[in-house]
């Protein structure tokens, strides 16, 4: 009996899905992998699009830990830039939906041109010049220089509601293109190792899910129409062409 009810939920659950976002597509699902290591409380800094249920998954941490440690109710709000207590928090992990969606068919990938930033300093300095959806990445990759860990994967609230990229506007690729910024001036330094692992890693997930063959993975510079050297004279392409030649 009770697996006749749960075969019941997860097809009606399919075709609710299905039918919402009219494609044939299999269903989005999360991909986390939570780390193993020693737990510690850290505190968090409520980044763009971010809710409660997304940050106990990236610290492997339930959501009434996180609740009663900020003395905080399943309908409390929270907000950007908020400072929240995560107690026995495992390391940071990767926290990415592949949506069902015939929208994207190129990943452009950028570099932040500066030493440090997040999705919220980005959020924020973009809102400044007036793009009122905020940060204008799908991605942001962090390189350590900050409160976000090395390599980590910021998921910003434009992927989260499958909006329109404000980071390309040659050959229309706002409208077609996944944007992923990489935290970083590779004129003048290298990416990181984890920024790199990750960079492989989500940009492997995205093809195979979309079907983005390799010539629609290019840089900001590379699309037809820019006039920029983003993501960066120094940006390693040989080996980020190899390790996902690879994959």
């Amino acid at each position: 009996m009770l697996r006749k009810i749960k075969t019941f939920i997860f097809l009606l659950c399919l075709s609710s899905l299905l039918s919402a976002c009219g494609t044939t597509l299999p269903p989005s699902h999360t991909i986390y992998t939570p780390h193993k290591s020693h737990r510690s409380t850290v505190q968090h800094t409520v980044a763009p699009g971010e809710t409660l249920w997304r940050i106990s998954k990236i610290y492997d941490v339930s959501l009434d830990s996180i609740l009663n440690a900020n003395h905080l109710n399943p309908s409390s709000p929270i907000q950007m830039g908020q400072k929240l207590i995560i107690p026995r928090a495992n390391k940071p992990s990767q926290v990415f939906t592949p949506y069902p969606s015939n929208k994207w068919k190129y990943i452009i990938i950028h570099h932040s041109a500066t030493d440090q930033g997040s999705s919220l300093a980005f959020h924020k300095s973009h809102l400044a010049k007036g793009w009122d959806r905020g940060v204008g990445y799908h991605f942001i990759i962090n390189n350590g220089h900050g409160e976000k860990a090395d390599g980590f994967i910021e998921v910003s609230p434009r992927w989260l509601k499958q909006q329109d990229g404000a980071h390309c506007k040659a050959s229309d690729m706002n409208t077609k293109a996944i944007g992923i910024c990489l935290v970083g001036n590779f004129n003048q330094d290298k990416m990181t190792r984890a920024q790199m692992d990750s960079l492989v890693d989500l940009v492997s997930q995205l093809q195979k899910y979309y079907h983005i063959p390799d010539d629609h993975v290019m840089g900001h510079g590379q699309v037809h129409g820019s006039s920029t050297e983003c993501p960066g004279k120094s940006f390693p392409w040989t080996e980020f062409n190899h390790r996902l030649h690879r994959r």
